[in-house]
């Protein structure tokens, strides 16, 4: 739908990231797909978009956000996104 609305605008899309793709465990960092596994990659394949990121369900961010202090955050999910937009 996002991507719809954007052509609509005539806003460029440089790709998508899929929010609350997975929770890590805690103990052994194995991905769990809470809300089954997302659709982001057919959407972007869909439209020829790239897939920039998947962003985890993390409760230390969640918890910096509601405390107005997001740019103390330490994660490192949105490098990969952060790179493909820089060419590397």
């Amino acid at each position: 739908k996002a991507v719809k609305m954007a052509e609509m605008m005539e806003v460029p899309i440089v790709g998508l990231v899929e929010n609350m793709s997975y929770v890590a465990c805690p103990d052994c960092g194995k991905q769990i797909h809470l809300f089954g596994q997302g659709k982001t990659a057919e959407a972007a394949e869909r439209h020829h978009l790239p897939v920039l990121a998947e962003m985890p369900i993390d409760p230390a961010l969640a918890a910096l956000t509601d405390a107005g202090d997001i740019e103390s955050f330490q994660g490192s999910w949105l490098e990969a996104a952060a790179d493909k937009l820089e060419g590397k």
